[in-house]
């Protein structure tokens, strides 16, 4: 994929500094609405939807996707499947008594 490279624009820093504005209250609106219905895999997937529908249009949907991402993981490991319970090898080591300094 081709990226171009330009000097800043007053307009682009202007949009861009919008964007930033957007990211901010959606995170507010996020951590407004995961501290009312939790943050699990199920709080987790409500604030997503809600705040992913307080922003329209393409943010919006990067923002849902974003939070949904973040949940899934902070979610896997607040139930205990952290590693997927040791699916994919990660299970516990054996203590070995050892201490590496």
């Amino acid at each position: 994929m081709a990226t171009s490279l330009a000097v800043p624009t007053a307009g682009g820093i202007g949009r861009s500094l919008g964007s930033y504005g957007v990211g901010i209250i959606a995170g507010l609106g996020y951590r407004i609405v995961s501290g009312m219905v939790g943050s699990g895999l199920i709080g987790g997937a409500i604030a997503a939807a809600v705040t992913g529908a307080m922003v329209r249009g393409p943010a919006g949907e990067i923002i849902a996707v974003n939070a949904g991402f973040s949940t899934g993981q902070q979610g896997f490991g607040a139930i205990g499947l952290g590693d997927m319970g040791g699916l994919f090898g990660g299970g516990q080591s054996e203590d070995t008594g050892l201490q590496v300094i």
